[in-house]
């Protein structure tokens, strides 16, 4: 990202988080902290006849999440995830961890030459998996540790991810890149087939993080498709210089083959960012 224009990477950030999966459901809360940074691993990988091959100590990417309950279904103490990769993967910074983890066990999965491994650290428990195909061809994960710690909070893990898609994997993001949301601005957009969007923002002060202040926007938008049955609403605030959204609450909801309808409750607040400078 851009400040003053100087470079600068966002190394570490805290959300406070709160998710409601279902309108029957409680409102669960989470403090998520989350940084990036390079280290070394060992990493392992098995053969066609379950051999283990070490691969020794290979530097890379590490974006570590730590979740702390607030009040989570059975998440009771902090949780550790550490996603590794060969390269810098921004977007990997945007979520609380890589829900595609298990797909990595596969032999199509095992393939992937950029993902290194994933890691989780619960009540001195550890389960680690990690991925060869970067390294070595031929071979396939490797998972050591207690795998069975995570079944208990597995509930909690979904929360994780599925109001943090609600407020964040949405579309305003882009519908708002290339408008000046520095003066008010609304737009509204159907497609005459069931699928409506609507939008508004408005200049709403200002917010600091690591020594730099930023402008801040207020937004609402709306989206309907009558036709899946989905509907998307919310509203908070967001700098056009920060990709990381400063506050957001929104609704996702959603109809089953039988016709029932499920509302997805999320909410996020930027609490605190570190950001590092680029070197020339």
């Amino acid at each position: 990202m851009k400040i003053g224009g100087e470079s600068y990477w966002i190394t570490y950030y805290k959300y406070d988080y709160k998710v409601q999966p279902n309108q029957s459901a409680p409102v669960y809360e989470y403090i998520i902290e989350k940084s990036v940074g390079k280290e070394s691993v060992d990493v392992c990988g098995m053969d066609l006849m379950g051999n283990k091959k070490d691969l020794g100590e290979q530097e890379v990417y590490a974006y570590r999440t730590v979740v702390t309950p607030v009040k989570g279904k059975a998440l009771d103490d902090t949780l550790t995830i550490t996603v590794w990769y060969v390269s810098n993967m921004s977007e990997a910074f945007l979520y609380p961890w890589d829900v595609m983890w298990m797909g990595y066990m596969s032999p199509t999965g095992a393939t992937d030459k950029n993902f290194v491994g994933i890691q989780f650290e619960y009540k001195g428990q550890t389960m680690r998996l990690t991925n060869p195909a970067p390294f070595q061809s031929g071979l396939f994960p490797c998972v050591e540790g207690d795998s069975d710690s995570l079944g208990e909070i597995g509930d909690d893990l979904s929360y994780l991810y599925m109001g943090w898609v609600a407020v964040i994997h949405l579309g305003f993001w882009y519908e708002w890149s290339d408008v000046n949301v520095l003066v008010p601005q609304s737009g509204a957009w159907t497609d005459l087939q069931g699928h409506s969007w609507a939008w508004s923002t408005t200049p709403d002060g200002t917010a600091s993080y690591s020594g730099h202040t930023f402008k801040l926007v207020d937004f609402q938008w709306s989206y309907e498709g009558t036709v899946e049955g989905v509907k998307l609403q919310g509203q908070g605030k967001f700098s056009p210089d920060l990709p990381l959204v400063v506050e957001s609450e929104g609704y996702y909801s959603y109809q089953d083959e039988e016709g029932k309808t499920t509302v997805i409750y999320g909410y996020l607040k930027l609490e605190d960012l570190k950001l590092e400078k680029v070197s020339p």
